[in-house]
């Protein structure tokens, strides 16, 4: 059974010595459950007067609601707090939403959302949304196995934070979706943006030239070839840009 790490003393101290924190991080490591509820607080003290506000008149409406209504409140609430760059807070919303939607599409969204807490500079919450992330998206696999998409978003997780016993493996992952499926745009478009990431420009352009030819009209594909031709002063570069913002003010 998951145990529920409290984080009373992690915010209850502005100062904490370095056995507090390692034990803190071991934890979370470990695969313990990190509470939302003091991630959550700590957050709204640091809130404007005004979205203070709005988020409590939406946290008492999804207290009083259920059904597709709470449902509803609980997307807000998501959304919210992902505009505001709390990104642990707005998984834990969109994975509430998962838990009553109960779909793949959902999982997804909520797996997609942790994924940008991997980047908080706070190892604790950058671990817990580590573990969330994989959770949500092994739940989305789970009621949609043939979906490539909740295959990917696993596989960029483990490239935003790679295991060290094997720091390959989200790479891995992508390569062998790749041979299973050559001509995947969604993959091809992702190993070209990693492989871009690394500076590895020809096999970049490479992936991302294979997916355009797949899909002209593939704007993340469109605009990251428009990037990789800029920075090489290709000559391309002006043409696919055009394309690129013509593809972007049609979402």
């Amino acid at each position: 059974m998951w145990a529920f790490l409290t984080l009373a003393l992690y915010f209850g101290f502005d100062t904490k010595s370095p056995d507090q924190q390692e034990d803190l991080e071991a934890r979370a490591l470990s695969g313990t459950t990190v509470d939302v509820n003091p991630v959550l607080n700590a957050a709204k003290e640091s809130l404007a007067d005004a979205d203070l506000r709005e988020i409590q008149i939406l946290e008492a409406a999804e207290e009083g609601s259920s059904g597709e209504e709470k449902i509803g409140y609980l997307k807000e609430l998501s959304g919210k707090w992902y505009r505001l760059g709390q990104y642990f807070i707005a998984g834990h919303y969109a994975k509430e939403v998962a838990e009553l939607a109960s779909s793949g599409q959902a999982w997804s969204i909520a797996g997609t959302t942790y994924i940008q807490g991997i980047s908080s500079e706070d190892n604790i919450i950058r671990t817990a949304s580590f573990q969330e992330a994989i959770q949500a998206l092994e739940n989305a696999i789970s009621l949609e196995p043939d979906s490539i998409n909740h295959r990917v978003n696993l596989a960029l997780v483990y490239t935003e934070n790679p295991p060290e016993d094997n720091p390959m493996k989200g790479i891995q992952m992508l390569l062998n979706l790749n041979q299973k499926h050559p001509e995947n745009v969604v993959v091809l478009t992702t190993l070209g943006r990693l492989a871009m990431k690394t500076g590895q420009w020809d096999r970049a352009e490479e992936r991302l030239q294979q997916a355009v030819a797949l899909s002209p009209d593939h704007q993340p594909a469109v605009c990251l070839l428009a990037d990789l031709y800029s920075q090489r002063s290709m000559a391309e570069s002006e043409e696919m840009r055009e394309r690129c913002e013509l593809l972007t003010k049609k979402l």
